[in-house]
């Protein structure tokens, strides 16, 4: 213990009534063990936001959360050296199959969604400002890559990544071309929306977030939870998963996402692939390391615009039965 701030220790100690016999940091956090031989996660956060989102699930009768402990003043965190923290009862994670696991972790999401809807003003000045902005980061980076296949075409000497780059170009257009329709239905839809179903979204969206026992399945890690699209806690889940054989359109479609919704789920998917072509890095990076790169987010990227045209012709098929 004498490596950790002892005063914070003694602060927990007075503020939970408990005595600490081990400490053992795990990515950031603090698992402790207590005389009594029981386990839990000491977290620090910025955000008193969260507290509110506890208590919010709480009120929603959503189970499938680790509620943290409360203090010997009643409260759902301690503030100590004008940080807050919060106690959570540690479990331990039952281990199997990534895919199964990344299943049952997106169950788990769209139950967190459904039972925290809010209906509300859809407020499309917020909105436009944001999803304007990304177009201009689209608009800047889609130059910076036309500007590095010219620089390619007129050098001497091409690296195997300048090759591997001219001919994986025509993917990057191909791209280009999905955002641009993409774009085009955004915005149609858009100019349509008075009111709109927001929910509790988990925000950081990793299946280490999320725990299995014997008894429940259980969201963690609520530090960054807030109300908006609930499609936000699957665009990193399917960038950091989509090689995994899951049924990505099913699994999202359930979670009664709106056409508008895929739609801006999709863009961001593409929006975050293009945005990490980090072209003057990869460049000059090791060659191996940057073609991997590369094709792996052009890989992805084939993935989402599969998953978009699937969508499509569902689509499609339904209008022409109507």
């Amino acid at each position: 213990m004498s490596n950790f701030n002892q005063a914070l220790i003694d602060h927990i100690e007075k503020s939970y009534n408990l005595k600490i016999v081990q400490i053992v940091p795990i990515n950031g956090i603090l698992k402790i063990k207590t005389k009594k031989k029981k386990y839990y996660i000491l977290k620090e956060t910025s955000r008193k936001e969260v507290v509110d989102v506890y208590y919010f699930l709480l009120s929603q009768k959503f189970s499938n959360f680790i509620m943290p402990e409360f203090t010997v003043y009643k409260q759902l965190f301690t503030n100590f050296d004008n940080q807050i923290y919060y106690l959570l009862p540690y479990l331990d994670d039952i281990d199997y199959p990534t895919e199964k696991k990344l299943i049952d972790y997106i169950d788990l999401l769209y139950k967190l969604h459904q039972k925290t809807t809010i209906r509300k003003r859809f407020n499309k000045t917020q909105f436009n400002r944001l999803y304007k902005k990304k177009l201009k980061q689209l608009e800047r980076q889609f130059q910076l890559l036309d500007y590095y296949i010219v620089e390619c075409e007129n050098k001497e000497y091409k690296s195997v990544f300048d090759w591997t780059y001219a001919v994986k170009y025509y993917e990057i257009m191909y791209i280009k071309n999905i955002v641009l329709k993409l774009q085009t239905q955004i915005d149609e839809l858009v100019e349509n929306i008075d009111k709109y179903d927001y929910c509790i979204i988990h925000n950081n969206p990793s299946i280490d977030h999320f725990v299995v026992t014997n008894e429940l399945n259980y969201l963690i890690s609520f530090d960054y939870s807030t109300i908006s699209f609930k499609v936000h806690d699957y665009i990193k889940l399917f960038i950091d998963y989509s090689e995994y054989e899951v049924d990505w359109l099913s699994l999202i479609i359930n979670d009664n996402v709106s056409k508008f919704e895929f739609y801006y789920f999709i863009f961001n998917v593409l929006f975050y692939i293009i945005k990490n072509f980090e072209i003057t890095f990869l460049s000059k990076n090791n060659n191996l390391e940057s073609i991997n790169i590369l094709i792996h987010n052009l890989y992805v990227a084939s993935k989402a615009i599969e998953l978009y045209q699937k969508y499509e012709s569902i689509e499609s098929s339904t209008e022409k039965q109507e």
